[in-house]
């Protein structure tokens, strides 16, 4: 077993652990952010063993997934009262500048341009476990949800008192 296929065999147990994590565990944008995920890994996956594209940099569908994800952590981040799609759209944006600065930059070493693209897939995925950690198992039915405007109206019907 050559160590490509050991780390690519490590993500996947990686990513299949996590997901399923997310999506037993977690709540609403758990969930939503399992698939996206999942979905990015996938689609990178079957567009690079189909030969559509290849490991270059600002490779034109994995920019296109890339953006894709950026944009779906982004609208989670914007709609969920959770903190950790914030990282995650942080880390989904350092890594569509990975990207375009790789096609900018040619001298760049695949290597170096496929190690930043990886770590912050890692990066991503740990940021989803430990936000999915951290939501309380008896988390109410408007924390599992995850919604801005009913975790509002939540906190409106039950104010604390002090």
């Amino acid at each position: 077993m050559t160590i490509q296929t050991f780390l690519a065999l490590l993500y996947n147990v990686a990513l299949v652990a996590v997901c399923c994590f997310a999506a037993v565990r977690g709540g609403r944008p758990e969930r939503v952010g399992a698939a996206l995920n999942a979905g990015a890994s996938i689609g990178s996956g079957i567009a690079r063993s189909m030969a559509i594209t290849s490991w270059a940099p600002s490779e034109a569908v994995i920019l296109l997934i890339d953006i894709g994800i950026a944009a779906g952590f982004f609208w989670l981040a914007v709609r969920t009262i959770r903190f950790w799609p914030i990282w995650a759209f942080g880390f989904a944006l350092a890594n569509l500048f990975i990207s375009l600065a790789g096609g900018f930059l040619p001298t760049v070493s695949l290597f170096a341009y496929s190690s930043g693209l990886v770590l912050y897939a890692y990066l991503a995925l740990a940021s989803l476990a430990i936000g999915t950690f951290y939501l309380p198992r008896d988390a109410s039915p408007a924390l599992r949800n995850g919604s801005r405007r009913l975790w509002q109206q939540h906190q409106n019907e039950n104010p604390t008192r002090i």
